[in-house]
């Protein structure tokens, strides 16, 4: 064996250590950022009053479905996804929020962006979700470079262009 691969194999050895020592370090740090998505609260809002909130476990237990949606961004080709989550209608129904009288919910993310979507488009069938996996994945959080916990997805939108990343609340009006 001569020296150059001498060398290549301890790179190797000293690589795979390393490896090994980071994926045995972040195991806690996954098993927090878990809880941490399962333990986010999504607020209810009617007409400025908190009336409920759910954290993932709740959200799931009132009917999570797997739909697919296609991801337009700019600059990147547009990419099919299957998603997990829940119709947001159903969430205001659990929580016995009436849509009588109301024109528009909106969404509110915890940057501070927000969309409005018309109570037509919100009531229809299939259409506006609260998703909080992507393929098979936790959607995570914006400090973990996810887009989540929760993300509100408008499937029939079709430039995806009012979906609602790192979603924290939706208030009706």
């Amino acid at each position: 064996m001569n020296k150059n691969s001498k060398i290549l194999i301890v790179i190797i050895i000293l690589l795979a250590v390393t490896a090994s020592i980071a994926i045995f370090l972040n195991r806690d740090n996954v098993a927090a950022s878990k809880e941490l998505n399962n333990n986010a609260l999504f607020i209810l809002i009617e007409d400025g009053v908190e009336l409920a909130s759910f954290n993932m476990s709740e959200i799931q237990a009132i009917g999570e479905v797997e739909f697919d949606a296609t991801l337009r961004s700019s600059g990147s080709d547009p990419k099919d996804h299957i998603y997990t989550g829940v119709l947001l209608k159903n969430i205001f129904a659990h929580a016995n929020i009436s849509f009588d009288g109301k024109k528009t919910v909106v969404l509110t993310a915890a940057d501070g962006y927000t969309v409005a979507v018309a109570i037509d488009k919100f009531l229809d069938d299939d259409n506006v979700y609260l998703a909080y996996m992507r393929d098979g994945e936790l959607l995570g959080t914006k400090e973990d470079g996810g887009s989540g916990p929760y993300q509100m997805i408008i499937r029939k939108d079709p430039f995806s262009q009012f979906w609602c990343k790192f979603a924290i609340s939706a208030e009706i009006k």
